[in-house]
């Protein structure tokens, strides 16, 4: 019993060296978003930012650093088009096609579906042989093969199901992916594949994180909400750990 145990994981296991790739969705004329001097307060409290001037396109690595209610969530609404500004302006792309990768997206997937299964449930195409290739391919490009495709995926562990998740996300072939604290719950194994997939993912990034090693491997340009209003760019995120220690020790 213990040999067939032992054979399951390592058959389970086979695909875990395989490469993630993110497709994007191409080059676009225009910058995704464009803020110019952008303030933004909900009905009846104090803005929680004003002034900020940024743009976003595709080959932004950007991460947002800051406090629970900074308005880190508000700021990527924003730049969604979920959200006006209460005062500024901000041009968009309207083509632009994003896609949010957070710690909870791979609890969408139906435990009792194999991974091809339920990529056929989110896309099920004209049912033909060559679309399930596709769907075979984009899988296989998240580093989920052959073996993993047609195995339940609650025999699949957590960086496994992620890499399904991720497969879907790449196959609308977004122009941004916006990422909230992506790497929690996943093995150092997968946060280094998912490091490297974003760094050569061929449009913008924009990523809410405080997993020091993923920031430094993802992110070019790191911005801080701290709450008192005001959006600023630091150079590391090692600086922004000792601007936190600095405030503790002042408190």
């Amino acid at each position: 019993e213990a040999e067939a145990e032992e054979e399951e994981l390592a058959f389970l296991g086979e695909d875990e060296e395989l490469e993630l790739t993110l497709k994007g969705g191409g080059e676009l004329e225009l910058p995704v978003a464009s803020f110019r001097n952008v303030s933004f307060a909900y009905p009846g409290q104090k803005p929680l930012f004003s002034g900020v001037d940024l743009c976003v396109d595709g080959r932004s690595r950007i991460c947002l650093l800051g406090e629970n209610g900074a308005g880190k969530t508000t700021l990527v609404k924003l730049m969604m088009g979920l959200l006006e500004p209460t005062a500024g302006a901000i041009q968009r792309d309207l083509g632009a096609r994003f896609a949010l990768v957070n710690q909870h997206h791979a609890d969408q997937i139906n435990l009792d579906l194999t991974p091809l299964h339920w990529m056929h449930t989110q896309f099920p195409g004209d049912g033909s042989y060559q679309h399930e290739q596709e769907l075979r391919k984009q899988l296989a490009q998240c580093g989920v093969g052959a073996a993993l495709q047609t195995t339940p995926a609650h025999c699949l562990s957590g960086g496994q199901r992620s890499r399904v998740a991720l497969a879907a996300v790449a196959y609308r072939r977004p122009h941004v992916l916006i990422m909230d604290e992506p790497t929690n719950n996943l093995d150092l194994e997968s946060v280094s594949a998912l490091a490297q997939a974003v760094s050569t993912f061929p449009g913008g990034v924009v990523l809410v994180s405080h997993d020091q090693t993923f920031v430094s491997q993802v992110a070019k340009e790191i911005l801080i909400l701290d709450g008192s209003g005001v959006l600023t760019r630091i150079d590391s995120f090692d600086a922004y750990r000792k601007q936190v220690l600095s405030r503790l020790r002042a408190a």
